[in-house]
């Protein structure tokens, strides 16, 4: 075995590694210094949030990590062939053929980071990306009421909580939480509620159930120091991508993207709100939902 080989080939994998990893480092710090530096949009407090905006903030993010690594491999492989093709020096210290390959596996294992990472963010961009466009579908639905005397709000924050969707008018307020749980992709099947908890096909879960409660009782009180008196929120979950089963609750409101439009049938004069009341509601969620007040979930 060549041991001047073997030791040309770590002596290439340690420069592509280490300029990658520097690389990687650089461009890391690089976005965190562009996301402090960013210039405030001159028109963001006249701009509502629109539907899914958070989750078109997280994917930004994301894809510029994606690229990042995905642009690290690039530096990787150039340097790895520009170093081995460059004649160099022999090292001032000389060692087996074995340990040379040895301490060659090592960092190609080492090395393998980077293509996982891309791979892993890869993944989780096609899972995000399906999240996003099932959020604006129901908040592009919602829309469609916006001719009936409705208003609607989209990312409102709670606490640490956030709503996909506020829809306030003169008979009532609801909130309109959507849960995506088809992966990167529709399902086939038909979700349904049974008592706290939501059935999807032949899977039962009571998380969503337990959070849209969190949520919806964080809102009312919100609302009812706004406007003076208290307020009933109505919950609406919605699962876009699955087929509905009606469910006579009078808790929560289950819908699709497709019907998500009916929670305007489902009134009650308990929660029916004055003029006024929606005139000081609109003000204050406004003002909460202007582009660049919240921040990414």
């Amino acid at each position: 075995m060549d041991a001047e080989l073997y030791s040309r080939i770590f002596c290439a994998l340690a420069i592509a590694l280490v300029a990658s990893f520097v690389f990687v480092g650089v461009g890391k710090l690089w976005l965190a210094a562009s996301a402090r530096l960013q210039r405030r949009n001159p028109f963001a407090e006249h701009v509502l949030l629109e539907p899914g905006h958070r989750v078109r903030q997280n994917l930004q993010d994301l894809d510029r990590s994606y690229y990042l690594y995905l642009s690290s491999l690039l530096v990787y492989l150039l340097l790895l062939v520009v170093a081995f093709a460059l004649r160099s020096e022999p090292l001032p210290y000389a060692a087996s053929a074995w340990a040379w390959l040895g301490l060659s596996g090592l960092l190609v294992m080492v090395s393998l980071i980077l293509p996982f990472q891309a791979v892993k963010l890869k993944r989780a961009r096609s899972r995000l990306a399906f999240r996003r466009t099932a959020n604006i579908a129901v908040g592009h639905a919602l829309q469609r009421i916006a001719s009936r005397g409705y208003n609607v709000y989209h990312d409102v924050r709670v606490g640490n909580h956030v709503i996909d969707n506020v829809v306030i008018g003169a008979k009532g307020a609801y909130a309109v939480n959507v849960f995506v749980l088809g992966k990167n992709r529709a399902r086939n099947g038909t979700a349904r509620l049974d008592e706290a908890s939501l059935v999807f096909g032949k899977a039962k879960t009571s998380a969503p159930v337990g959070v849209c409660v969190n949520r919806v009782g964080g809102l009312s009180k919100e609302l009812s120091k706004v406007i003076g008196h208290p307020i009933r929120v109505r919950s609406v979950i919605a699962v876009p991508g699955w087929d509905v089963a009606s469910a006579d609750s009078d808790n929560h409101l289950l819908v699709n993207e497709k019907n998500v439009v009916m929670l305007t049938g489902w009134t009650d004069p308990d929660t029916y709100l004055m003029d006024d009341d929606v005139a000081q509601i609109h003000d204050y969620l406004a003002a909460r939902c202007v582009n660049g007040k919240q921040t990414p979930n």
